[in-house]
């Protein structure tokens, strides 16, 4: 499967850097290097593919390959209990790979993660914290009815960037995530909360994702995400992809 995410080498151009995924699951897709080579064709120029246990996070290693790819690797909710001692290898996975620019996704889940103990959830969730505050890295952050718990424990820990996948909270939630300065992924899912959210904060703390092939169909759909962040944020849609682009990329050190 590496070699077929080696097509994407050599195809990043100057007008394919301007959208940008910061969300997706390589892993998913049955062919991993077509998804890659459609997107960079339709202007994607960055690709953020996310572990989200053990065995996904490997895959994560294999893909996040080329100038085009990179990942997040960690332990999330739902195989807090599973994966619970793979934990503690993170960190050296972390630096194996120069395209592994974070830990992620993790965090804490009351909705799909419900049958995971939430005692176990949070000690899985608090090491990776940890790990990431360690080596200045940012994480990725997935949280489900527990919004207030995961902001709690990343300012306890003092990080310093994170990033909230499919961002859960509220209009007073998102001003407060501005405040601290970590940022808001916008899924290719539109509601009045998501639009309030959009007009209310700063173009700089906002990227966009498709959560793909979940949620959005490939990364090429994230086009239309940054459409909509564009038309509410009164921006042409080239500047909207350019300075979320370019967020990603200063956030991520890419």
């Amino acid at each position: 499967m590496e070699s077929e995410i080696q097509l994407s080498k050599g195809l990043l151009i100057e007008k394919g850097s301007m959208l940008s995924d910061a969300h997706c699951h390589l892993d998913l897709f049955e062919n991993p290097g077509h998804a890659v080579k459609k997107a960079i064709e339709d202007g994607v120029g960055i690709m953020v593919t996310a572990g989200t246990d053990m065995k996904s996070s490997m895959r994560v290693l294999e893909l996040a390959r080329g100038p085009n790819v990179y990942g997040v690797i960690g332990i999330g909710p739902d195989a807090a209990s599973s994966d619970y001692k793979a934990v503690d290898g993170i960190e050296a996975l972390l630096k194996s790979n120069k395209n592994i620019i974070g830990i992620g996704e993790v965090g804490l889940d009351r909705k799909i993660a419900e049958n995971v103990d939430m005692k176990v959830q949070t000690k899985v969730f608090e090491r990776q914290v940890e790990i990431a505050a360690s080596l200045d890295v940012p994480l990725v952050i997935h949280s489900r009815m527990a919004i207030d718990d995961v902001i709690g424990i990343i300012s306890e820990h003092a990080v310093k960037k994170a990033v909230f996948h499919f961002f859960e909270g509220s209009e007073e939630h998102a001003k407060k995530v501005e405040k601290m300065g970590y940022l808001i992924s916008i899924p290719p899912i539109e509601s009045g909360r998501m639009k309030r959210i959009i007009k209310d904060v700063d173009i700089d703390i906002i990227v966009s994702e498709t959560d793909s092939p979940v949620v959005g169909k490939s990364p090429a759909a994230v086009k239309y995400v940054v459409e909509k962040i564009a038309e509410l944020k009164g921006m042409t849609f080239n500047d909207a992809g350019e300075r979320i682009t370019e967020t990603i990329k200063d956030y991520f050190y890419i």
